[in-house]
């Protein structure tokens, strides 16, 4: 029988080992590279299409970035928490079951999608969505072949398969355009078989084929961590893609566009935020485990992302139509209808990126999915209602005013968590000093 790793059975860490800090570096770079490649796909789209098909392209993206981050708390995180400091031949194994997990989510996503196509309005939409299915597969499959790299301390090839796949899809769908292919089925479809391509070479590269036969053990032994991951992200990302999908039902899918254009000028201010977050998670794991106060830490993380979310969006506010036009084309006049909004909401991600790494230090993980669920029903809720009052703005509006009280929903149980802790530290001081005072007597 096959070996099977799981939960709880990786072994210590080995001489030669890669260390936590270089595979979060590496990992923060790998979502910088992804990101921006996606970012400068939707970019040279934008410049190519009208403002409907790029809302159908929104559309691809969303559907997309859901599955990849799915993937990412159930198999590819898991597998960089889980597996980063095994052996090389434990490590090795559950590489073979993690990419297998992988090509089982991509499966089901992809028929999922293919499916629901066929009830969709409209045909753009639906050939969209079904070439979403078919590219599914290879986009999760290759995505988790960098996180396996980046694991087992070898980023080159994970720099390699990024890059090269970044290259190669801008070239097909460039080609593509330029040849006047401007249907959203083909963009994905070429988009799709890169991303398969890809993941041959991942496998190439790494000298390993997923499995499919652990799948089910995979997802058993590790249930406590995708359990978790999960939640944390369709609280997060996952229900900001969710809001502009059920925006995009009411107002449009040009909304989605107008949507997606925003974002896609905020994107910078984003991995700023997080890749900032990333790398400051352990000193404040270090500074909680001294007890020493995490309130200064938390505003100056606070503060500074906020500051820098700010500048960026002000800098973005004061670019010129001609500019606007030139690098978004017809969503120009939707991203800047709804871009002042989505600046603000940067800025209130930025400013509760201080609480969020405090919270998680302290281990209040309780206090931190009650403030992201607020904000989640917030997103929908409040999304919605503005799309039905006011249009694609009134949706930013109310995407917003979300952010806003999320933002205050995270210094608030902060702030009560960090009041909670002082006192019980003082009690516990207070307790101890007068032991020997009761042993004297």
């Amino acid at each position: 029988m096959t070996q099977v790793v799981g939960a709880g059975t990786v072994p210590p860490v080995g001489p030669g080992q890669p260390s936590l800090r270089s595979r979060i570096r590496w990992r923060v770079a790998d979502q910088v590279l992804s990101s921006l490649t996606v970012v400068g796909l939707s970019f040279v789209v934008a410049r190519s299409v009208e403002a409907h098909a790029f809302g159908v392209f929104g559309v691809v993206v969303l559907l997309a970035g859901f599955a990849l981050g799915i993937t990412r708390a159930m198999v590819s995180d898991v597998f960089l928490i889980q597996f980063g400091d095994a052996v090389p031949s434990v490590r090795r194994q559950a590489a073979r079951n993690a990419t297998g997990a992988a090509v089982a989510l991509g499966l089901a996503a992809g028929t999922f999608c293919c499916l629901v196509s066929a009830v969709l309005p409209g045909r753009p939409i639906r050939t969209a969505v079904f070439a979403v299915g078919l590219a599914l597969p290879g986009l999760l499959v290759q995505d988790c072949f960098r996180l396996v790299f980046i694991a087992a301390g070898r980023p080159r090839p994970a720099l390699v398969l990024g890059l090269s796949g970044a290259a190669v899809q801008f070239a097909v769908v460039g080609l593509l355009i330029g040849a006047g292919h401007h249907s959203m089925v083909g963009i994905t479809a070429g988009w799709g078989a890169v991303a398969l391509l890809s993941a041959g070479v991942g496998c190439l590269l790494a000298r390993l084929t997923p499995t499919l036969r652990e799948v089910p053990l995979w997802f058993a032994l590790n249930r406590h961590l995708t359990v978790r991951l999960s939640i944390d992200y369709l609280l997060g990302l996952g229900s900001l893609y969710l809001a502009y999908c059920l925006i995009g039902g009411v107002v449009g899918i040009a909304a989605i566009g107008a949507l997606w254009a925003a974002q896609m000028f905020l994107v910078p201010a984003y991995l700023a935020i997080s890749g900032t977050s990333a790398l400051l998670r352990a000193s404040f794991a270090t500074r909680a485990e001294r007890e020493q106060s995490l309130m200064r830490p938390a505003l100056l993380a606070g503060l500074g992302l906020g500051l820098i979310a700010g500048l960026w969006g002000a800098a973005l506010t004061a670019v010129p139509e001609w500019l606007g036009l030139h690098l978004s084309g017809q969503s120009w006049d939707g991203a800047s209808e709804v871009l002042e909004p989505a600046v603000i909401g940067v800025v209130m991600v930025g400013l509760g990126a201080g609480p969020v790494l405090a919270l998680r230090a302290l281990g209040r993980l309780e206090a931190l999915r009650r403030a992201w669920l607020i904000r989640a029903a917030l997103l929908l809720v409040l999304g919605i209602v503005g799309a039905n009052l006011n249009g694609v703005r009134g949706a930013a509006t109310g995407l917003v005013a979300a952010h806003v009280i999320g933002a205050l929903t995270l210094w608030a149980q902060f702030l009560r968590n960090s009041a909670s802790r002082n006192s019980a530290s003082r009690n516990s001081a207070s307790r101890n000093s007068a032991l020997p005072e009761r042993s004297a007597r």
